[in-house]
């Protein structure tokens, strides 16, 4: 009988599975929600207990979704969104009850300025400054304010690494991980000297960390008898070194022209955050940007990794804020809402909130500035009461999203890329304002993919070279992927976003500047 894939994809609120063939057909999904804490401004954290109960719910429904399928799994692999799991003794370290950061949890936004400030030669890979969102900014925060509950630590581990670990026993670091989110260098291992300074020398010894990472796709080990029968797969099967969702994201929009077109093709992943992906066979330091990071997908190459920290979510925050908008955010107030907004750009065009423009910093600027404390700019605000103002207001929040991709793209264009081609995966290509805005706007073609699930089939890849189905990486893109449809700029429409994004970089700077002066005022 020919094999099937299983792959877990956990995000920032839900966990989804799908089950796959060896050619990357999707037969079956499934997606469950889990709860993110706030316990404090900047905080949040979640319980890796929440998180397993979700992915075992979500794998049981797509195997139920699939009738016959769990005999045939022969493979499983896991991503996950860069949130920090911690083990421990006793209590759970972190407030209410939780083991784990979420990525989004600001609170070492001080440690990390401290840690950019040393000027430590890992930081050129990082964009040149530290963002909170790296792990090691969240556990000095730690270790200084609560040195009783860093006692009580016993590992810390990438998400995706930590549900392979509670899903085999055995605990192994993904290269992924450690490239992109630790003091660490591929081919050179751990900044000691830095954490020395930090005073985490012992870092490495929790766990598994000093050991040596393994590739994505590598054996993690075999799925246990525990998880098996919580899974409802056979236990043997055989759990993959998995990676960050980004990356999963980033494999699953890939196709088999990838190779020949690198310099020229970028990977947009929109969900609650966004990135921006680009490989380069040559190491290029680009300020504002995350890497270049050597071999973190694929041996030889750098990986570039460009972002913004809220995209989904801040067109969330419209819906559930504004006063004349439906105070929740489901994916049928989103439906309405484009809806409406779609007409009245049929019936204005441009002019539809001319005046209404947006920095879309909520939580910092990853790329191009690189710095936490960067806060949104809103221009053309009124009194807020009117449907106009509501739609005008998502609609002004959804083009910045996109001028502000443009503007990343632009700056990776400055530092050796020429991207002509943006391949969209995540949840942003199912909004379709969204999708007409990044076509429009960005000043690229935009690839739109073939498969209902890129995230979950980029992950499908890892365990499918786990399972000996191929070779390597590349060779599981060239052969699961279902390839892509592009989609042309409308003209007339590229022609008013040009006039929006001199408007955007002009507010840009000005905020920029405002931030700095408001440095005085910080400082007391």
């Amino acid at each position: 009988m020919a094999p099937l894939l299983v792959a877990v994809d956990v995000g920032t609120l839900s966990a989804r599975a799908g089950v796959f063939d060896a050619r990357g057909g999707l037969l079956a999904a499934a997606a469950t929600g889990f709860p993110l804490r706030r316990p404090a401004p900047g905080h949040a954290v979640y319980r890796f207990a929440e998180i397993w109960a979700a992915v075992v719910k979500a794998v049981q429904g797509a195997l139920d979704a699939a009738p016959g399928a769990a005999g045939r799994v022969v493979a499983l692999a896991f991503d996950a969104t860069s949130s920090l799991a911690l083990t421990h003794l006793g209590s759970p370290p972190l407030e209410d009850g939780a083991d784990v950061f979420c990525w989004a949890d600001h609170r070492g936004e001080a440690e990390a300025e401290e840690i950019t400030a040393t000027g430590d030669r890992f930081l050129r890979h990082m964009g040149g400054t530290l963002s909170p969102e790296m792990h090691l900014p969240k556990l000095l925060w730690l270790r200084r304010r609560d040195p009783a509950a860093w006692a009580r630590v016993t590992g810390a581990r990438d998400l995706c690494d930590a549900l392979a670990h509670r899903a085999t026993g055995v605990d192994r670091h993904s290269l992924n991980g450690l490239a992109c989110k630790w003091a660490y260098l591929p081919g050179e291992g751990w900044r000691h000297g830095l954490l020395a300074r930090l005073g985490l020398s012992d870092l490495p010894k929790l766990g598994a960390l000093a050991a040596p990472p393994s590739p994505a796709g590598a054996l993690h080990g075999a799925l246990s008898p525990g998880a098996a029968e919580e899974l409802g797969l056979p236990a043997g099967t055989r759990v993959a070194v998995g990676l960050i969702d980004a990356e999963a994201g980033t494999l699953g929009a890939l196709d088999g022209s990838f190779a020949a077109a690198m310099n020229g093709t970028a990977v947009l992943i929109g969900g609650t955050s966004s990135c921006i992906m680009t490989f380069a066979p040559d190491e290029r330091l680009i300020p504002g940007v995350w890497g270049p990071y050597r071999d973190a997908v694929f041996p030889g190459l750098w990986l570039h990794e460009a972002g913004q920290s809220l995209t989904g979510a801040a067109l969330d925050a419209v819906l559930e804020t504004h006063p004349a908008g439906p105070r929740r955010a489901g994916p049928g107030e989103h439906a309405a809402a484009v809806a409406r907004i779609v007409e009245c750009l049929d019936a204005e065009g441009a002019a539809f909130a001319a005046d209404r423009h947006v920095v879309p910093d909520w939580l910092g600027n990853r790329s191009p500035l690189g710095d936490g404390r960067a806060r949104a700019l809103l221009s053309g605000i009124g009194e807020e009461r009117s449907e106009r103002d509501f739609l005008e207001a998502y609609y002004a929040t959804a083009r910045a999203l996109a001028l502000q991709a443009r503007h990343i793209l632009d700056h990776l264009d400055a530092h050796g890329y020429a991207v002509r081609r943006v391949a969209l995966s995540g949840g942003h290509a199912r909004n379709p304002l969204l999708v007409r805005l990044y076509r429009d706007a960005m000043g690229r073609d935009l690839l739109l993919l073939h498969s209902p699930e890129p995230v979950l089939l980029g992950t499908a890849m890892p365990a499918a070279v786990a399972a000996g189905l191929y070779p390597d990486l590349l060779s599981a893109v060239a052969r699961m992927s279902p390839g892509t449809a592009p989609l042309r700029a409308d003209p007339s429409a590229a022609r008013a976003h040009d006039v929006a994004y001199g408007i955007y970089r002009a507010l840009f700077e000005a905020r920029n500047a405002a931030l700095r002066a408001s440095a005085a005022l910080r400082a007391g």
